[in-house]
């Protein structure tokens, strides 16, 4: 869980990050002077298998504390939603890479690996462009925070369907939630990102004007003039 109630000058997941990557730093060195996994030695081969698996364990550490310290930060500009999202994003990207290295220090082929996973990326990208693009979107709104939650804001954009007025109650990886007199809308991040955003005016109060009367000379009538 994300404590938000602790000192915000206190970051204990940053610290352990950066000492988990220096660990695993210092592994890859090793594994490089020392390591062989191909060698006839056999103390080689256990230096090259065992540097390998202190270097994921220490990146699988500094991975899963570097994305809850994003995590804490996201939770509040943009709410536990997508705080658990870039957690999430951020662990299955460290994972991976960590993976890919580790396979390449141990001399595993993977460039047919590679490849297949670079076609199949491709694929997927035509095929989730729009999804893609409210992502990334979102991250550009996150880190740029032209409007936060509890704002009050105009979006005026014809990719939109016109102008939203209301209250900013979610800023997702997806979409932007906004509360206007309608009720909730889900607006994507991309079409938010290409609109024009600006502050809510109050709306004035109708105040009462009284018409001034005139009289006539017929007393029984009054005309509103």
């Amino acid at each position: 869980m994300i404590n938000l109630n602790g000192n915000p000058l206190i970051r204990p997941d940053l610290r352990r990050a950066a000492a988990a990557a220096g660990v695993a730093a210092v592994l890859l060195v090793l594994l490089a002077a020392f390591g062989s996994p191909q060698s006839a030695n056999l103390t080689q081969k256990l230096l090259a298998f065992g540097g390998a698996l202190g270097f994921v364990v220490a990146m699988a550490i500094s991975v899963r504390s570097a994305a809850n310290e994003v995590a804490r930060v996201a939770a509040v500009r943009a709410g536990p939603g997508t705080a658990s999202g870039l957690r999430l994003g951020l662990t299955v990207v460290g994972y991976l890479l960590t993976g890919v290295v580790a396979l390449t220090v141990l001399r595993v082929p993977i460039e047919k690996l590679l490849l297949s996973g670079a076609i199949t990326g491709v694929v997927i990208g035509i095929a989730a462009q729009q999804a893609l693009a409210n992502l990334f979107a979102g991250l550009v709104l996150l880190t740029s925070r032209p409007f936060q939650i509890g704002q009050s804001i105009v979006l005026r954009s014809g990719a939109l369907g016109g102008e939203y007025s209301g209250r900013v109650i979610g800023i997702g990886l997806a979409y932007t939630e906004i509360l206007t007199e309608d009720g909730p809308y889900s607006l994507p991040n991309a079409g938010v990102l290409a609109a024009a955003v600006g502050p809510r005016q109050a709306r004035r109060p109708l105040q009462a004007t009284t018409a001034p009367m005139t009289t006539t000379n017929d007393p029984t009538t009054a005309q509103i003039g």
